[in-house]
């Protein structure tokens, strides 16, 4: 069976799979797997036959519970993921042949919780694919069983990441507040330059106004020396006064 990518991608969007749901047991053991095997082989056959696009599925839904389902698509991803195929190919128009795939589904299986196995291509005779499959399933359904009865421990989260932020945060505190200590300082010593110079200039104004005060005791000096000539003067006067008066 042969189909264009395009023509695949188109026909799934605008209608899903066609899916061909086997009746299964509420549980199962690894004895039912080539049963199972064969049915799923044989219901896929009837869909190439028929021209569909679809797949056939076994759903055990007890724990350990798993799906197994034989799909048709030209890469290996399941039918859910046909919009992502063209990533595969050059152009969309190609045409490919449909390969067939086993696919185990569970949530014991992996951390993906998906396993796809390719068998062969759509145009053979898929009973001829029991064997491999029957290996295949057999194989993940042991894997399975064994991570249900036997849990494999999670590995530990790393906490250290969220000590390492926490541990920036501090540090930028740190610098924001020095930077406003250091700001302050600066106001500071302005501040104290700014009085420096006003006392300075006081002092300087004081001493200033007392020169006046040195002119002002010059001026006594010269009004001394006046009172003094005067008193000289007079002095002279009288003198020559009783000298006249001798002599008459």
């Amino acid at each position: 069976m042969k189909i264009a990518v395009a023509q695949f991608q188109a026909a799934l969007k605008e209608n899903p799979p066609v899916v061909r749901e086997l009746p299964a047991q509420a549980k199962i053991t690894e004895t039912d797997l080539p049963k199972i095997a064969t049915d799923l082989l044989a219901a896929s056959q009837d869909l190439i036959n028929e021209g569909r696009l679809g797949y056939s599925s076994y759903q055990v839904t007890s724990e350990p519970a798993v799906q197994f389902t034989v799909e048709l698509s030209p890469v290996n991803l399941p039918m859910a993921d046909a919009k992502k195929v063209n990533q595969f190919f050059g152009d969309d128009n190609d045409v490919v042949p449909l390969n067939v795939y086993l696919v185990t589904r569970s949530t014991y299986l992996n951390v993906s919780h998906l396993h796809i196995d390719l068998l062969g291509s759509s145009e053979d005779d898929l009973t001829t694919f029991h064997e491999e499959m029957l290996a295949i399933m057999t194989l993940n359904w042991q894997t399975i069983v064994d991570h249900f009865q036997n849990p494999p421990i999670e590995p530990a989260k790393p906490a250290a990441k969220a000590t390492t932020k926490k541990t920036t945060t501090k540090r930028k505190t740190t610098r924001r507040t020095t930077k406003k200590t250091t700001a302050k300082k600066a106001t500071t010593k302005k501040a104290a330059t700014k009085k420096t110079t006003a006392k300075k200039a006081t002092t300087t104004k004081k001493a200033a106004a007392k020169k006046p005060a040195t002119k002002k005791a010059a001026a006594k000096t010269t009004t001394t020396k006046k009172a003094t000539t005067k008193k000289a003067t007079t002095k002279t006067a009288a003198k020559k006064t009783s000298s006249k008066a001798t002599k008459a």
